[in-house]
């Protein structure tokens, strides 16, 4: 029989949390108002902290509790008392980034599971090994570790009573997790204290210059380039190489989105759960189906990351939504403010759908109010003339 990971679902909301636990989670993780890394998440007051733990335990689901920002000196008390809460609720373990924080913890309540966050940037051997001395339970690690760099630390983990979690689904941030300060610089928002405002999915034009005797850019010209979102990352999926995460030493498969809906948490969620059964029976194989349902859910441009040795993981044509692609645009009718999309794929849009128009230099969404298919063309009605050739994606269904 095959061991099979824990499935690790976020809840960034009560909705996400009964969506994670419908759709086959073996644990989730979530927030309090306070010291977790995604402020803007809904997050979970006390009064719901505490239904949330008691409506996942009666379930046999365990809840992580992310307390992983930076912490103040003048939020130790705070942070003392919350951690004491958390202990009295029945939290399976909480996650921290903030030293300080985790030896608080440690010394406070001893018996609460300790789990080292993404944002303290493991990433090697040793910085597993340094967890491991400092009591963490377990090593979220950073997503630029790779799968054979896993197995070879794998028996050195079990030997210090360390399990290993990874990242399988989700976004992936430009930076190494837990460095960019990039965000903070621009605006004063701190990914670090939970306020990232992703700058990396903003549009930039690059440019190009010479530097004067201070050193200071001058002569600055625009460089041209096919696209605008240069420093955006695509999304991870292991989905198809499951089967190879599975047989690896990693204890817990992460997905991210705290900030996704509860139905995007129960379309992935139980996607990975029925592949994980599959292959634990011994009779999976990767369903085209399935990674249609995970494209539809929300992706931009999906990669098998670091993870898995990709060499690229940038997505820089857009950072939104990409949905999946199903035609072109063969023709427009300017009288009748009507788009011919050839089809490409079996998907058929439908009233109510979302569909996104993109050209060079144009990119329009909208809602489907009507759709006549006929022999291959379906015929749509657009807010705005869009181009021959524009390709069509399905970014909601």
């Amino acid at each position: 029989m095959i061991r099979l990971p824990e499935l690790l679902a976020p809840a960034g909301s009560p909705q996400a949390l009964h969506s994670a636990i419908a759709a086959g989670a073996d644990a989730v993780y979530l927030s309090g108002k306070r010291f977790g890394a995604r402020k803007f998440a809904a997050n979970f007051d006390h009064k719901a902290m505490t239904e949330a733990i008691d409506y996942a335990h009666l379930r046999g689901v365990k809840v992580y509790v992310t307390v992983n920002t930076l912490i103040r000196e003048d939020e130790l008390l705070d942070l003392a008392e919350y951690l004491v809460q958390l202990y009295d609720l029945g939290a399976d373990a909480i996650l921290l980034q903030d030293l300080g924080a985790a030896s608080l913890a440690r010394r406070l309540v001893p018996d609460l599971e300790r789990h080292a966050s993404t944002q303290m940037t493991i990433h090697n051997l040793p910085g597993a090994l340094y967890a491991a001395q400092g009591s963490f339970n377990r090593v979220v690690l950073a997503r630029e570790v790779t799968i054979e760099e896993i197995k070879r630390w794998g028996q050195k983990m079990e030997k210090a009573g360390l399990g290993l979690e990874a990242f399988v689904h989700g976004a992936l941030c430009y930076s190494y997790s837990g460095q960019c300060l990039l965000s903070s610089a621009i605006g004063g928002r701190s990914g670090n204290r939970g306020m990232c405002a992703q700058p990396c999915r903003k549009p930039y034009v690059l440019m190009h210059g010479r530097k004067d005797e201070y050193g200071r850019p001058e002569g600055l010209q625009a460089v041209a380039q096919k696209e605008s979102y240069i420093i955006s990352t695509r999304d991870l999926c292991v989905y198809r190489h499951l089967d190879k995460i599975v047989r690896s030493p990693v204890q817990s498969l992460k997905i991210e989105g705290r900030m996704k809906s509860p139905q995007y948490v129960a379309i992935v969620t139980s996607i990975y759960r029925r592949a994980l059964d599959a292959i634990a029976r011994g009779s999976w194989s990767p369903s085209k189906e399935d990674e249609r349902d995970l494209a539809l859910a929300f992706n931009r441009d999906f990669t098998i990351g670091h993870l898995l040795g990709a060499k690229d993981v940038m997505g820089r044509g857009m950072s939104d939504n990409q949905g999946v692609l199903i035609g072109s645009v063969a023709s427009y009718d300017p009288q009748r403010g009507e788009a011919a999309v050839r089809l490409c794929a079996s998907l058929v849009p439908e009233k109510g759908d979302g569909l996104v128009f993109q050209s060079p230099g144009q990119e329009m969404g909208l809602v489907v109010q009507k759709a006549i298919e006929k022999d291959g063309l379906v015929r749509l009605r657009t807010p705005d003339r869009v181009r021959p050739g524009a390709r069509v994606f399905l970014t909601g269904s």
